[in-house]
């Protein structure tokens, strides 16, 4: 396995929005890639003291033919809320 920082977390941090309204804001701690996927560590970025989530992106997620990867909101889960998620790009998982 090995750990990568986003690359733009010096400048900009990467946040991903749910599609509940208003959204809940993710932002990307980290992520660890394994033979088998990507580990995503995600925190609440409006409320930090909220403890970080992993969120894991398999392999045959990837391989999909889709721009993005969409994940279930834990933010959205945690308060009852069904049927919310947040986007991925590709390109972030890379």
């Amino acid at each position: 396995m090995s750990s990568i920082s986003p690359a733009n977390a010096s400048a900009e941090e990467t946040i991903y929005t749910c599609s509940f309204e208003p959204p809940h804001r993710l932002k990307l701690e980290s992520k660890t890639l394994t033979p088998r996927g990507t580990v995503l560590r995600l925190s609440d970025a409006d409320h930090p003291e909220i403890p970080p989530r992993h969120v894991f992106v398999t392999g045959a997620e990837l391989k999909m033919g889709y721009e993005n990867v969409y994940k279930a909101c834990f933010l959205c889960v945690d308060r009852g809320r069904k049927e919310k998620a947040f986007a991925v790009p590709k390109s972030d998982l890379e």
